[in-house]
């Protein structure tokens, strides 16, 4: 075993305290003699032999995964090569259609997904785990070098995480301090966001900058040298109000907006916001654009937002031994192979303390960057109200 990763530990098991830590409501009849069938839940063996759930997985004859990644598709054939006679499909929904299709399919009595794989931990925990759309599995040999926050309630790869990237070419620095800093006059027409309205982990994203209110007012104070004067509900919601007064541009994708933050060419780049720390691994590709981009890791009150990003067996999989491959799969080898292979880069994090990272001059280490860890319950109680509040006044 590779020497684990204290300071990343630590944080993260001091941080995760606020995911939630409730059970599932109780099981209905139906779905738990499922779970008995499927040996899933309650049912999971201490032990799993893997040969039998291998044979077991190829006459169920194939694995379905929704996931939020264009990273999942590319693994098909060296899944199918490692596990013979059992196809790999997956549909690259992104976050939101992906825990949307599932909760309507499940709603209409259609079980077509094995397994989701994206993030969004407040609408997976409330729309789907705790109405018994999806249960948690961890391989039990697995169990030992996975942080019970990141199996419990909810199963987790990694860790990802939000936050602002800007121009290296022309900013070797970071051009901000703060958060207000975005919310100045030299910023206007040059934001880039990723849109709220269509990426479910951008809408966590502005709905965390609320919830931090109070923290807010204190940068907005020690910023300015001034108490801030409320127009709006909160300090939060102040320092979005801010943000759109500089009319940001729109993306639908992350990876749509980094080329316009890290354009090598431009003489005053934008500065993107709710950026994807794990596009680090896009910087400086020359197959990618050479792109000249990076992430602010120190930023007042905190840099970004960081959350687990999920991986869980949809409740009547229809092929639920190759779910439970497909999740062992995903967790890959202590050398950070098979599934993790594409996840173990700048800007992930795996929830398997016995992976070391890459030996990628872009790491970056987790205790090095001021996240603030999302609080999913915080963020469910009120996002329908940020997201109403985000309508009215986008223009």
């Amino acid at each position: 075993m590779h020497r684990v990763l204290p300071l990343f530990i630590a944080a993260v098991l001091a941080v995760l305290l606020v995911m939630p830590s409730g059970a599932q409501p109780r099981v209905p009849a139906e779905v738990d003699a499922w779970l008995k069938q499927a040996n899933l839940g309650p049912y999971a063996p201490s032990k799993e032999d893997w040969r039998a759930v291998y044979l077991a997985a190829r006459r169920e004859g194939k694995v379905t995964v929704y996931t939020s990644s264009s990273r999942v598709p590319p693994l098909k054939k060296e899944f199918e090569t490692m596990f013979p006679g059992v196809e790999f499909e997956a549909f690259q929904l992104g976050t939101a259609a992906s825990i949307d299709r599932l909760e309507r399919e499940q709603r209409a009595g259609i079980y077509n997904a094995d397994v989701i794989h994206a993030s969004g931990y407040a609408a997976q925990y409330h729309r789907l785990f705790r109405r018994h759309m999806i249960f948690a599995f961890v391989p039990p040999e697995l169990v030992k070098v996975i942080p019970r926050e990141f199996r419990e309630p909810l199963v987790a790869q990694r860790l990802e995480a939000r936050g602002i990237f800007y121009n290296t070419k022309v900013s070797p620095d970071s051009p901000i301090k703060s958060w207000w800093d975005l919310t100045r006059p030299e910023w206007r027409g040059r934001l880039s966001m990723v849109d709220p309205m269509v990426d479910a982990s951008s809408l966590d994203f502005i709905t965390q900058l609320v919830g931090s209110a109070l923290p807010m007012a204190k940068d907005y104070e020690r910023v300015f040298g001034q108490r801030l004067r409320l127009t709006t509900p909160n300090a939060g919601y102040e320092l979005l109000k801010g943000i759109l007064a500089n009319r940001p541009r729109f993306f639908r994708r992350h990876g749509d907006a980094l080329p316009v933050v890290g354009d090598p060419n431009a003489t005053e780049p934008r500065i993107g916001i709710s950026m994807v720390f794990s596009q680090l691994r896009d910087v400086k590709d020359p197959e990618r654009g050479n792109l000249q981009a990076w992430a602010v890791t120190q930023l007042t009150p905190y840099a970004g937002m960081s959350y687990p990003s999920l991986m869980n067996i949809a409740n009547r999989a229809p092929h639920p031994n190759a779910a439970k491959l497909l999740i062992r799969y995903f967790f890959g080898d202590a050398k950070g192979g098979q599934g993790m292979a594409p996840f173990l880069v700048p800007g992930n994090w795996p929830a398997r303390i016995d992976v070391r990272p890459s030996d990628d001059p872009h790491w970056i280490p987790y205790e090095k960057i001021n996240f603030k860890i999302m609080d999913p319950e915080a963020i469910w109680r009120v996002q329908t109200e940020v997201q109403d509040w985000w309508i009215a006044n986008v223009r």
